[in-house]
């Protein structure tokens, strides 16, 4: 097989960063409340026992477990996790779960943010911005009705309100620089590289200037958009609940691809490498290629996926990274790690035991550098990769007369035919 010519220079575009395969997956001792978050070293995960536990990315192994009755979901940075917990906001060191620091009388009603190192925590009357270091409060400012978490991007913070309200507060000081009314209020939000993305009840996405909230374009969704909004340099991607993800230019609005499911999306979509992630109803978690919305293979889970408990998706240098919790409807829970698959180099026949395997079984649903381990036989790249069209277009090589194979000895059929015997 080969690969379809390389492209012109303009139409260059960056792999997927992939493959990536399962890397570990523990049982868990309770249903956990909200999504795993990960760091470069440790996976946070809260569970409804009314404990915050840290394991290493590594294998999975769990390093400690405190009794925190964690609301609302986790954030972490530089080190830290940071649980709202009763009434109070705790930041955790990521090392051994020592209490770093308290803000007391603060009761999160949305997911916690953290973004150039401040924690953003939203009350039923408020938005607090917290500096993770020390945890003093910087600022705070008026914000009823929020139950998303802030989007943040550039020198905005965003919230989304029930009422219809996108409301852009100033990172420095929380000063409001703008708020803007969408119909039947705010069911999703996002923002990047200048512009706020909202789902509304009216079953459109609005696209809003970062400078002064004006809207830029509309596009109607035929649902709800619900879940995380991923944006990248090109693209603006989305869940509604009719079952379709979308991909719209996030500049002008115009569609660029649209690919529907079988499964109902739970928790929204996530890019990363290339990548466009589906958390949806099932044992799998999808992959999409950014670029044309085509399928990109999918993640084999334990157990069912879990409504409202998202997974955490990271590019890191080594590749992307992903962590999920299962159950489902199973109640058995399991936490589960994904990473880049890199295969070993390949071995000489002579270190080989032959003749192999004394038997043979069906192949296992596993990436082929688990199934055969240290043993590759592959053929080197016929071109570099950063110069393939993706996904790749694959052609039959050219057929080729036996005769011009070498060692192959052939002569050519008599045209006489043999004399039977006693015929």
């Amino acid at each position: 097989m080969v690969a379809t010519a390389q492209p012109a220079a303009a139409e260059k575009v960056a792999p997927p960063r992939l493959p990536i395969g399962q890397r570990w997956s523990v049982p868990l001792t309770a249903a956990p409340s909200a999504g795993p978050i990960i760091d470069d070293k440790r996976v946070y995960l809260s569970l409804r026992s009314g404990h915050v536990t840290a394991r290493d990315l590594a294998d999975g192994q769990e390093i400690w477990r405190k009794e925190k009755v964690a609301t609302v979901p986790l954030a972490g940075a530089d080190g830290l996790v940071f649980v709202a917990a009763g009434e109070a906001i705790e930041a955790l060191r990521g090392a051994d779960g020592a209490t770093a620091w308290t803000v007391p009388r603060v009761k999160a009603a949305a997911p916690l943010r953290t973004s150039a190192g401040v924690v953003f925590a939203v009350t039923d009357t408020e938005l607090l911005a917290i500096r993770a270091a020390d945890g003093q409060v910087a600022w705070r400012h008026a914000a009823g009705g929020v139950r998303l978490a802030p989007a943040i991007d550039g020198e905005h913070v965003y919230l989304g309100a029930d009422d219809g309200r996108v409301l852009a507060l100033k990172l420095a000081d929380g000063s409001e620089a703008w708020q803007q009314y969408l119909p039947g209020g705010i069911t999703a939000i996002g923002a990047h590289g200048g512009r706020v993305y909202a789902g509304a009840g009216d079953k459109f996405l609005y696209c809003l200037g970062a400078r002064k909230g004006s809207p830029e374009w509309s596009w109607h969704t035929g649902a709800l958009v619900t879940g995380a909004i991923a944006v990248d340099e090109d693209r603006v991607y989305f869940a509604p609940l009719n079952n379709v993800i979308w991909a719209l230019d996030r500049s002008t609005g115009n569609q660029r691809w649209q690919t529907p499911l079988r499964q109902r999306p739970l928790a929204g979509v996530f890019s990363a490498g290339h990548v466009v992630f589906v958390h949806a109803t099932g044992a799998q978690l999808l992959m999409l290629f950014d670029r044309n919305g085509g399928a990109a293979g999918a993640l084999p889970l334990p157990a069912e996926t879990i409504p409202d408990i998202a997974p955490d998706i990271r590019e890191m240098p080594d590749g992307l990274h992903v962590v999920i919790a299962t159950g489902g409807l199973s109640n058995e829970w399991q936490l589960t790690s994904f990473g880049p698959v890199f295969e070993a180099l390949p071995v000489p026949f002579v270190q080989m035991t032959l003749p192999g395997l004394p038997y043979l079984t069906d192949p296992e649903l596993q990436p082929l550098g688990h199934v055969l381990q240290t043993l590759i036989l592959a053929d080197p790249l016929l071109r570099d990769v950063s110069t393939i069209r993706w996904p790749l277009v694959l052609t039959d090589p050219p057929l080729e007369p036996l005769g011009v194979l070498p060692g192959l000895q052939l002569r050519p059929l008599s045209p006489v035919l043999p004399v039977r015997r006693g015929g």
